[in-house]
């Protein structure tokens, strides 16, 4: 038995059960999916509202050609907008965005704090750290 295959399939579990739980939430309360939530919340937390479209590949998790096609979408419901030339372009959030994201983060910390409740905040704290670190690994990074 490999542990570390064990650990990233047991990783993968908890989150696809985390995501279908947060878009069923947020889809009902918001009218947002669970990824449309981490794009907005990563501009809600940035400088100004606003990063470049490449800088949200590897934190999204997604293709740039998938984080367009989300932006596309929540620029239409006007949450986001893109700005910049071709080379440097942006997404920034707008008012809207940021309400929506405000108000949904209630609804996420919720679900979050119900699902973590039965593991010691210790251990929340370890585990926590251990995915930053896991995140961020050079072995992990796109070439």
């Amino acid at each position: 038995m490999n542990t570390n295959l064990d650990f990233c399939l047991a990783l993968h579990r908890a989150h696809a059960s985390l995501q279908l739980k947060l878009d069923n939430e947020l889809g009902i309360y918001h009218g947002i999916s669970f990824n449309d939530f981490a794009l907005l919340n990563l501009l809600a937390q940035a400088d100004g509202g606003r990063v470049s479209i490449p800088e949200l590949v590897r934190p999204l998790g997604t293709p740039q050609s998938s984080v367009l096609r989300q932006l596309i979408l929540l620029e239409k419901i006007g949450l986001v907008v893109r700005e910049g030339t071709s080379g440097d372009r942006q997404a920034v959030l707008r008012p809207a965005g940021r309400a929506l994201v405000n108000a949904a983060r209630e609804t996420a910390d919720s679900i979050c704090t119900e699902a973590v409740a039965s593991i010691a905040p210790a251990v929340v704290a370890t585990v926590s750290a251990a995915m930053e670190t896991l995140a961020s690994t050079p072995t992990l990074a796109l070439s």
